[in-house]
């Protein structure tokens, strides 16, 4: 009894610190939902644990504590799946749709059966229960990676042992093949390793995922979600790498809003946010698969074209100039904004940063030459041939 009490005890002060810790995680860091539902998950199952260490001082109240346990129980693993669901962009109506299952399941057993058979059937209702929010888990994770393949073993396992505990508490019926504390001993196995280990598992998630956003921010422009210079320094950087192009033509393109200084003077720098969301999106709406868009600076953008030849790359630069004014005409009551572009061929041996070097002299030549143009660098080579 007393090492009921101790464990109980010890899991419940375990789910309460998880879930803190999963709140504190969602309240700090972006809001995700999911980490907010698994911090409910493991609120219900301190609760659950609550339930039964109160019920040994309560014990006339145990069948009615007991019954509340199993709730707790099925409601922490429907938050645990629901939580994989939306952070997997899944819908949650067959959880929903087992949990209320379930619940009615429950309260049918504790007010209409009742007694020693009701409790039987509370613990395999709860145990199948929570079996089949474990099977959404794993048929929510899938095996798109060695590590998804683990963790949805994992949770194979782990849904194993929960039958088996629906197993055990069939046994342990009145008048079955063991008797309650052999199942209580079964049902003590693995919880606490499930509880924890299922705990740290989400924590490692968020944290994974807080990474993720923070590296996604790192190269990232928080205005137009394009790549930042230093995205596109490292998505180019396996291109550029020895033998990355394998002989493969390469063009980079620098753009630039002509005039921009005016316009965010006559607008201000909300209207001129304006004209760049819009200008990046014209430019993504062009790209192709394999495309690369990335704002560099200010109204500076610079565009990468792989397996494109020279010929190629300017009739598609020409295309997106002549689309400039049309694309950024709604949003905003200045009329034919228009853009100047630089084109350079990526020369045999040359970095990324000397081919943006003779991209923005293009560039240059285009601005001083009028505007609204599009003007080729060729390669040191050629220049030299030519």
């Amino acid at each position: 009894m007393l090492s009921a009490l101790i464990t109980s005890s010890s899991l419940a002060i375990a789910s309460l610190l998880i879930g803190f810790a999963l709140f504190v995680a969602w309240w700090q860091f972006g809001r995700r939902t999911h980490a907010l539902i698994w911090a409910f998950s493991f609120m219900a199952a301190a609760l659950g644990h609550g339930t039964r260490i109160i019920g040994g001082p309560l014990s006339g109240h145990s069948d009615f504590l007991a019954m509340l346990a199993c709730h707790a129980s099925v409601a922490s693993f429907a938050f645990l799946a629901w939580g994989f669901r939306l952070r997997a962009g899944r819908g949650n109506r067959l959880t929903i749709g087992c949990w209320v299952i379930a619940t009615l399941a429950l309260l049918t057993c504790y007010f209409v059966i009742g007694g020693g058979e009701g409790r039987m059937l509370n613990r395999i209702i709860t145990a199948a229960g929570d079996a089949v929010m474990v099977a959404i888990i794993v048929f929510t994770i899938g095996s798109s990676s060695r590590l998804a393949a683990t963790v949805r073993w994992l949770f194979v396992v782990y849904g194993a042992y929960i039958c088996s505990v629906g197993i055990a508490a069939w046994l342990a019926r009145d008048g079955g093949m063991i008797g309650n504390p052999v199942f209580i001993a079964v049902l003590s196995i693995g919880t606490p390793t499930g509880m924890i280990a299922t705990g740290l598992l989400t924590l490692l998630i968020v944290a994974a995922d807080l990474a993720e956003e923070l590296r996604r921010q790192a190269i990232a422009d928080p205005l137009t979600g394009l790549l930042n210079r230093r995205g596109l320094e490292q998505a180019v950087t396996p291109i550029f790498a020895s033998g990355g192009r394998a002989g493969r033509p390469l063009v980079v393109v620098l753009a630039d809003i002509d005039r921009f200084k005016s316009i965010n003077d006559r607008l201000g720098h909300a209207g001129g946010d304006v004209v760049l969301k819009a200008f990046a999106a014209h430019l993504l709406s062009e790209r192709r698969k394999g495309d690369l868009v990335a704002r560099i600076g200010g109204e500076e953008f610079a565009i990468v074209l792989p397996d494109v030849d020279i010929h190629e790359a300017v009739a598609l630069v020409e295309t997106i100039r002549a689309g400039v004014s049309h694309a950024l005409r709604g949003g905003v009551p200045i009329r034919d904004i228009t853009a100047s572009f630089g084109i350079a061929l990526v020369g045999d041996g040359e970095t990324f940063e000397a081919t943006l070097g003779r991209a923005d002299a293009a560039l240059y030549r285009s601005k001083t030459g009028g505007r609204n143009a599009v003007t080729l660098e060729p390669p040191h080579d050629l220049a030299r041939a030519g």
